[in-house]
């Protein structure tokens, strides 16, 4: 049996109450980003900070990564990889400057850890090909935000979101709108052709396939060539994150891996990091989302007929899909650079404006 599902919002929606007759929990993806010294907001907010690499350094805490209190270093070496720094405010964010010989590097939790949504990180801290770092609390990437608490509306006032923009069709907003502050600008950018889909018909025809045949890397490569062929929405995005009154800024789709992937992709090549980075970047979503993918996959099997690896397939990203889209774009455009400057208006000039905001 072939079909095809055009609105991978809605596949994300219909996925946390769908599973397979059988439960068989996944093991967990590895963390894909590679990172000097991997920092880890613990449950009682305290921070560890974990040495990825040989090496020493000395590490200093603050509350705002341009007011570190230079005078207090901690040490993480090859023989003690790991750190435990205590939070003296529990209600703020830390933030870490590491030096080693000439080398300096700002640090921060990756995953921003929300009661009620998944998937929220910062793209601080990555390495770009000229020897800089993306800024930390500049841009984040999340799932949806339909239903966040009081502390979440707190946390997303704490680290500043002046704007969040929704990438999600109409029809996905009206089923599950985003709640945000009240101060918080939020904009509608739908990304790819999603709109006019039927969920419950795209529930029967997953219940019917047949997971032998159903070719779920296939359907997903033909997401990404979708996404890439309706520029018009990155086009703006890119807009909004020229525009310094505008951030710090939130990007999101339904499950923050699509979409958002893709978002997130573009907006690192524009900054200068490198291609293998941006694919390892792009599957951190795998490892984010574990615990919630597995969760609703272990709730709904009593509820639903779906084949385990039918609802996985569409559940995670691989790095082939966002290379498929890549590949498209240097099909049409013979480069990235070409399809970012004639489709998304980032020419040499915003790249430089773009790299001055982003960029320490």
């Amino acid at each position: 049996m072939t079909f095809k599902l055009k609105n991978i919002g809605a596949i994300s929606i219909a996925i946390i109450v769908i599973a397979c007759a059988k439960y068989e929990k996944a093991e967990k993806p590895a963390y894909t980003l590679n990172e000097t010294i991997y920092v880890d907001r613990l449950p009682n907010d305290n921070y560890k900070l974990t040495l990825e690499q040989k090496g020493t350094w000395k590490v200093y805490k603050g509350y705002n990564q341009n007011n570190i209190d230079w005078n207090t270093p901690h040490e993480l070496t090859t023989d003690k990889k790991e750190i435990t720094i205590e939070n003296e405010q529990p209600n703020k964010r830390m933030f870490f400057g590491a030096i080693k010989a000439k080398d300096t590097l700002f640090l921060s939790e990756r995953e921003i850890d929300m009661e009620n949504t998944v998937n929220f990180r910062d793209l601080g801290g990555i390495p770009t090909t000229e020897g800089k770092h993306t800024k930390w609390g500049m841009l984040y990437r999340s799932g949806d935000l339909p239903e966040i608490t009081d502390n979440d509306m707190d946390y997303i006032q704490e680290l500043g979101i002046k704007t969040i923009l929704d990438l999600r069709s109409q029809g996905e907003i009206d089923e599950k709108p985003d709640m945000y502050p009240q101060e918080t600008q939020w904009v509608h950018l739908p990304i790819g052709n999603m709109e006019n889909q039927d969920t419950k018909e795209m529930l029967k025809k997953l219940k019917e396939a047949d997971p032998e045949t159903f070719d779920g890397d296939k359907m997903m490569k033909e997401f990404s060539i979708q996404f890439v062929n309706n520029p018009d929405n990155f086009k703006k995005l890119f807009q909004y994150i020229l525009n310094t009154k505008d951030v710090p800024l939130l990007f999101h789709c339904t499950a923050g891996k699509d979409r958002t992937g893709f978002s997130s992709a573009f907006i690192l090549y524009a900054l200068g990091v490198d291609e293998e980075t941006i694919l390892n970047e792009y599957a951190l979503s795998n490892f984010f989302r574990y615990e919630y993918n597995e969760s609703m996959t272990q709730k709904a099997t009593t509820f639903y007929g779906i084949d385990q690896r039918i609802l996985r397939a569409l559940m995670g990203v691989k790095k082939s899909y966002l290379e498929t889209g890549f590949n498209e774009i240097r099909t049409k455009y013979g480069s990235v650079d070409n399809y970012l400057s004639k489709e998304l208006g980032v020419d040499s000039l915003a790249k430089v404006k773009l790299r001055h905001i982003y960029l320490q």
